[in-house]
């Protein structure tokens, strides 16, 4: 099982028993109609926000309060540039490797699940703007391309 509590290291049972387990709900998804299965990938995608990144976003966005300051200290915090102004309502989203933890520890690799990232960035972002955003998807890894690149508008 889990090595230590705060450890995402997994002994190979435990891991192989994700893998399978996220293989089965990425296949439950696909088997949901198509008004059902993006609120699932939603609530994911907004939940991984919440644990994954919330707390980071609003931390950055509070001592900055400006959305150019707000991308160049969230772009030194991820170490590049993933976050780019366009003009002045729409921000891209640039990843040269996929950011999900589930893609990242080998648990999950179906494209599916690339339907969180836009629900993941719109929690993000509507948290810091105090208003609605849009999120859409140019291209991701797992579905083909070398890169995954979002752009979004507020």
């Amino acid at each position: 099982m889990l090595k230590s509590e705060n450890s995402i290291e997994w002994d190979d049972e435990f891991k192989s028993f994700l893998k399978e387990w996220f293989s089965g709900l990425m296949k439950g998804v696909q088997m949901l109609n198509d008004e059902t299965w993006p609120n699932v990938l939603e609530m994911t995608g907004r939940a991984c926000a919440h644990v994954h990144s919330g707390k980071t976003f609003w931390e950055i966005w509070e001592s900055t309060r400006n959305v150019d300051t707000f991308l160049v200290k969230i772009n030194e915090f991820m170490g590049e540039k993933i976050y780019k102004r366009l003009d002045d309502n729409t921000i891209s989203v640039s990843y040269s490797n996929c950011k999900c933890p589930l893609v990242m520890y080998g648990l999950v690799d179906s494209p599916l699940i690339c339907n969180c990232s836009p629900n993941w960035l719109i929690e993000n972002f509507e948290a810091i703007l105090g208003h609605p955003v849009t999120v859409t998807t140019e291209h991701t890894i797992l579905r083909g391309a070398t890169s995954c690149y979002f752009t979004i508008s507020y």
